[in-house]
This record gives structure tokens, C-alpha cells and sequence, in this order.
């Protein structure tokens, strides 16, 4: 009894530890996924294969194959001045795709678009996706990593805006490209909703 008891008290201790570092253990194990994904994307790999422990922390999805990226990624997003290094799904939007990484809106969204709109989660304790975005400040790079170039940005507008205000992502014919950064901002734990938008925008500089 006393075995079983003191056996019980060791689990208690450790499922405590583990609750307490959980967000730092998320991140780490996160950061080591991506940095598996963005290395195989830039060797020309078609898949990654997660062990079940990966999945279970971080919360990646993927098929019997592993997470495609031949097919899904578009690339790598790299903000240093934000601690953000994110792979690049296209689109739509999905929920998987928003836990995997980062995300294009549309189906048609692409690289020769004026106006570019990526869209990513900020995870809460934790600094993975587009959660210490707001470090960030305008003038600050933003280099979008394909296999074939590196397309380096300019940060030169941070602002909040209503859910419903999408003339963020209009295309405007003539001007420069840029990249609207899109996460949530101001959560109300009434409603239990995110009030408003936080867009990123960046103005391309080289390519």
C-alpha cells in the first residue's frame, strides 16, 4: 500500500510539472517540427512523419504519409525582429493548416498576387505561429523563403481593425506588392471571441 501511495504522489508531482512548463514544452517540441519541415521543404522532400508524441504536443496534423509539403507548402515566413520562423501553407484556410503553420486565405491566393494575405493563430503562452507577432515594429524585414528565391519585405503599417473590415485584402493594380499578416487581437473572455484583427502589412524591397 504504501508503494502504491508513494507511486501515486510521484505521478501527482509530474503530471504537475508538466501542466506548469506545458506552454514551454508545446514550443519546444513546435520549434523542432518546423524546423524538420522548413529543412526537408528547402532539401525537396516530399513528406515529414511525425512520431505520436510530436502530434499529441504540438497538435500537428498529418496523413499516413506525414504532412505534405510537395503539395501544401508555399514557403517559409521569417520575422527575426518577432522570434517567427513559420512554414507557409497555400489555401484555404483550414483549421489544420492554421495548427501546422501559418496559411494563405484562398485557394487562389499565390506569389504574384499585389496583395498577399497570410493568416495565423496567436497561441496563447506560447511563442509559436504568429503569437509574439506584436514585437514586431514598422521598418522591420520579413523575408518569404520559396525553394527557387528569398523575397524580403518591409513592415510598413501595424494596426487593429473588426473582423468584418476585409478591404485589407484588396488588390490594388500598380501598386508594389505586399504581404497582409492576419491574426487575432483583443480577446474578450465574456464572449469568449477575438474582437479585433491585427494586420501586419509589408511592402516588397527585394527580390
Amino acid at each position: 500500500m504504501r508503494v502504491l501511495i508513494r507511486t501515486a504522489g510521484i505521478l501527482m508531482i509530474l503530471a504537475a510539472v508538466v501542466l506548469f512548463f506545458w506552454q514551454d514544452i508545446r514550443e519546444y517540441f513546435t520549434d523542432q517540427v518546423n524546423d524538420r519541415v522548413i529543412t526537408a521543404y528547402q532539401d525537396g522532400d516530399d513528406n515529414v512523419k511525425l512520431n505520436p508524441i510530436e502530434t499529441l504536443v504540438t497538435g500537428v496534423e498529418q496523413d499516413t504519409k506525414g504532412i505534405n509539403i510537395s503539395d501544401n507548402m508555399a514557403g517559409v515566413l521569417e520575422i527575426a525582429s518577432a522570434d517567427i520562423l513559420e512554414p507557409v501553407y497555400m489555401g484555404p484556410l483550414s483549421e489544420e493548416k492554421l495548427r501546422n503553420g501559418v496559411s494563405f486565405l484562398e485557394a487562389t491566393d499565390n506569389l504574384d498576387m499585389q496583395n498577399i494575405p497570410i493568416a495565423g493563430h496567436r497561441v496563447e503562452g506560447a511563442g509559436i505561429r504568429f503569437n509574439y507577432i506584436d514585437r514586431a515594429s514598422v521598418g522591420d524585414e520579413i523575408n518569404f523563403i520559396t525553394r527557387d528565391e528569398t523575397r524580403v519585405y518591409e513592415i510598413t503599417e501595424m494596426f487593429e481593425v473588426d473582423p468584418s473590415e476585409v478591404g485589407v485584402l484588396d488588390q490594388v493594380e500598380g501598386n508594389p506588392q505586399e504581404l497582409t499578416l492576419i491574426t487575432c487581437e483583443e480577446y474578450n473572455p465574456e464572449t469568449l471571441l477575438f474582437e479585433k484583427r491585427l494586420i501586419v502589412k509589408a511592402e516588397i524591397v527585394e527580390r
